[in-house]
């Protein structure tokens, strides 16, 4: 089991201030992760107030097929807006992100470690992990995990040793810095990676 908790607003609305239409997604959860909707409602009561602000609450994002269907009823909704605001844990914003590669795609949560966790129970293909970490990077990496994505879990940029795009580490592997710096370039954001420097807090606590 784990659970999230939502980030601060002071951290949030700066990121998403050029945004006009947003499509503010929240997953209700799943046996292995506890969401509080109602923070994630009184979330989009702040967020509507600053933008023209579309809520839609989802179950099980995570899941492909689930997933893939949300996106074909929500098509006119997620062509018509600016960005997508998810409220879920980071496997689910991470999924989202790469549904929706040409989409600006922004996390309200950070995702925590509870004693007990097993693992997954439903199927998401494992390619979105989550670390856990309590810091999640996302809203700067274009929703690219830089701890799970990078074999180093390197936080600032890639070390420089990957080969065709293949990670020295795992040559079986991409290079998880070139995935987030490809992307970042694609959504014209590439200069968030000059303003923001990583240090992870490692005694985070829920």
């Amino acid at each position: 089991m784990f659970l999230i908790k939502s980030k601060p607003e002071k951290e949030v609305l700066p990121i998403i201030n050029n945004c006009k239409k947003i499509l503010y997604i929240v997953c209700r959860g799943c046996n292995e992760v506890h969401i509080y909707v109602k923070e994630a409602v009184n979330y989009f009561e702040i967020i509507k107030n600053k933008f023209q602000t579309t809520l839609r609450i989802l179950d099980y994002i995570c899941n492909k097929e689930f997933l893939n269907k949300y996106i074909s009823v929500l098509s006119k909704e997620i062509n018509n807006s600016d960005a997508i605001v998810v409220f879920s844990c980071g496997v689910g914003i991470a999924s989202i992100s790469s549904a929706l590669s040409e989409k600006k795609v922004f996390t309200l949560c950070n995702t925590f470690y509870l004693t007990g966790y097993k693992g997954f129970n439903i199927p998401y293909e494992g390619k979105f992990d989550c670390a856990l970490c309590g810091n999640c990077y996302l809203n700067y990496t274009a929703g690219i995990c830089p701890i799970t994505s990078c074999s180093k879990s390197l936080l600032n940029g890639p070390c420089g040793g990957a080969k065709n795009g293949r990670c020295e580490v795992d040559k079986t592997k991409e290079c998880g810095w070139e995935k987030i710096t490809l992307k970042l370039k694609s959504l014209n954001k590439l200069d968030i990676l000059i303003k923001q420097i990583f240090i992870h807090n490692h005694n985070t606590q829920p």
